[in-house]
Parts: structure tokens; sequence; C-alpha cells
């Protein structure tokens, strides 16, 4: 890649060629086609509104990289709000967003013709894992075991070498990624029978942490950017813990990339792309935020959820 542009001339640049992330790497980035060589002074200033909904497991990371925008470009606002990885890809494809946030592929929710119509810019990779409330005394699952719990098998902590006691499911609702990524690793597939009621159903990665601390014998699972010891407790799946360099190597199998479609992107909504994928961002803010960036992983994942070596 091309030496770092600064942040001011990265947004500055009129005519440049867009940096995308597909897949695992960057690939491509371009300085300016203009022969134009006029001072940053008079460049066009950059205003408008960018509407940017869905998955709520990297959203502290967009709003973090959204001030620091709005701060450079004082005309602009990027309006930030949640729902869901469903939710987002379908704003998006509709034209009432014009960034969708997502944890999974586009046509793992989509038609496959909606899917063709976006533009998948994956800013970085999230770890996800299972949460307990602090007060149940389990440390480690196996993949069975958390398989055994989500489809209602598993009712009581005793089951799995904790104090006796029920366990409380607090689940996502239906659209989310994070739901979506959690079920493709653990459950494999496998559904919770219709009977099976957990305790609750939850829109957004706070009100889990809210959950979980409010209710005895909780588990669910969350985004590593949301883990917090003073809340609730992570659990190691089979033996191994819920870090970021486990996913790099493959060892942790729970996590996703974090996606965010466009479509027919206009000018300010593809320069706040651009910077998501800058050195700023993707150098320094993406693991101070708690995320992996996509180049450090010595694996990847494909739209059917397959995992091989990168």
């Amino acid at each position: 890649m091309s030496d770092s542009l600064s942040r001011r001339s990265f947004l500055s640049l009129a005519g440049g060629t867009a940096v995308v992330l597909a897949g695992l790497g960057l690939v491509g980035c371009g300085g300016s086609s203009s022969s134009d060589t006029s001072s940053d002074s008079t460049a066009k200033a950059l205003s408008g509104t960018v509407n940017c909904s869905g998955a709520t497991s990297f959203q502290p990371l967009v709003e973090a990289a959204a001030k620091k925008f709005e701060d450079e470009n004082p005309d602009v606002t990027i309006a930030i709000t949640g729902g869901g990885s469903g939710q987002g890809l379908s704003d998006v494809r509709d034209g009432k967003a014009q960034i969708g946030r997502s944890d999974v592929f586009a046509e793992e929710k989509l038609d496959a013709s909606d899917a063709k119509a976006l533009t998948d810019n994956t800013v970085c990779v999230v770890g996800m894992g299972p949460i307990v409330n602090s007060n149940v005394d389990v440390d480690d699952l196996t993949t069975d075991q958390l398989k055994g719990i989500f489809t209602g098998k598993i009712t009581d902590w005793s089951e799995v070498g904790g104090t006796a006691g029920k366990i409380q499911v607090i689940e996502r609702k239906a659209g989310s990624g994070t739901r979506a990524t959690f079920e493709a690793a653990v459950l494999g597939g496998e559904s919770a029978p219709a009977d099976f009621a957990p305790v609750a159903e939850e829109d957004s990665s706070g009100t889990v942490v809210e959950k979980i601390q409010q209710t005895e014998g909780a588990i669910s699972y969350l985004a590593f950017s949301y883990f917090d010891d003073t809340k609730f407790k992570a659990l190691k799946v089979d033996g191994v813990e819920a870090r970021a360099e486990n996913v790099c190597n493959g060892s942790f199998k729970i996590w996703a990339y974090e996606h965010m479609y466009t479509k027919d992107a206009d000018e300010v909504t593809q320069a706040f792309i651009d910077y998501m994928m800058s050195d700023e961002v993707q150098g320094s803010m993406v693991e101070e935020q708690g995320f992996i960036p996509a180049n450090d992983m010595k694996v990847k994942k494909d739209a059917s959820g397959t995992i091989t070596n990168a």
C-alpha cells in the first residue's frame, strides 16, 4: 500500500480512487486523477447527512470514527442507529440509509439480486463469545454444552458442572447478525424446539449487558468489544479463551467480519467509507475499540461459514 495519507489530505482528494477492503485485504488505493494542482484550500468542502443503521456489535467503533470525521468536516452529519444486521441491510437496500452495518454477508439475509446490488466494505473482524451473570460458577463450556443450553436441552447449571440453578437464556432477536454468527458457530444449523422460550430476546448488545447483570443464572453472548469483567463473566469455549489472538489463529471459532454495505454511494458517504478504511482508523482505532484488523487474520471465512487458512 502507498504511503499513508493524513486524514486532512485524504478527505480533500478530488476524484481519487476509492479505498475498498474486499474479503481479507486492501485491493486498491490511489491518488487524485485530477490535473488541478491548486492548494487544499480550494478543494470542495464536504456537506450532507449520512444515515448509518444496523449491527450494534461494532456501533461504538463507527461512532468513534464518525465523531473524528465530523470534527474534520463540520458540514457533515453521520446519523448512527442500531436495529441489527437485518435492519441495516434492508435499510440500505431500500434507500432508507446510505450505509448498512452487518455482522453477516448480505447474501445471508437478502435475495441474491438485492445483495449483488450492494457494495461490501469489510471494516474489520469481531470476535464473539458467551457471557454469564457474575454469580455463575462456571468458567468453561464445550461447544456441545453451549448447543444444549441454547436449544433448551440443558436447563440447569448443575448439568455443566456448576451449582444447581436454572439457566436463564438471554437471546438476541431474529435478524441480529450477532445471533446469526453465534448460531452458525455453535448450533451448526440446528434450531431450538418451538416450545423453547428464552427469558428475553434483546435487540442490542447494550441491553444484553443490562439484562445479564440483572438476571441470576443468565447466559448470553456478545462481541469482545462489549466485554467488561466488572459487569459479567466471559466464558472459555472448549478450553480456549475468548481473545483476539485466538480468533486470529483460528483456535476460537466464534467470529465474523464487520461489513458496512453501501448502494450507489454519494460523495459524502464514500468519503466516510474511505475514512473507515484509512490508516487512521485501521492502524489504531480498530484495535483500541476491541476489534481485529482483517489483515491480522491467519484464517478466513466465506458466506457459507466455511473457515480455511488465509
